[in-house]
């Protein structure tokens, strides 16, 4: 019998495989789910909110990637070998680079 047919088994079978496959949320799951997100975004600054625009995102990435190089030191020392620098001056370049990591910021006339 195909779930399409408006039987009782067929009508069943459809809300079983629409559960399954999770095509169908309930309402207060997706509420549960998007307090989640705002909790995570207020709690985290990378997480980004929707004002964050694309230079504040690209700035987010770059410093949680330049300190994730900092805080690992298998990574500093691979990019200190490659750099053929001491892993004393690539954390001190890191470091330097997290200030400003994007360059300058944008006009905010060019944002509008």
């Amino acid at each position: 019998m195909y779930p399409d047919e408006a039987t009782t088994r067929g009508v069943a079978s459809r809300v079983y495989l629409d559960n399954v496959c999770g095509t169908s949320v309930a309402a207060s799951d997706r509420f549960n789910i998007n307090s989640q997100l705002e909790h995570l975004q207020a709690k985290y600054v990378g997480t980004g909110h929707a004002d964050v625009n694309r230079f504040e995102w690209a700035v987010n990435i770059q410093r949680d990637s330049y300190a994730s190089y900092v805080g690992h030191y298998p990574i500093l020392a691979y990019f200190a070998i490659a750099e053929n620098e001491s892993i004393g001056r690539e954390r001190y370049n890191f470091m330097q680079k997290m200030l400003l990591p994007c360059g300058k910021p944008p006009d905010r006339d060019q944002e509008d």
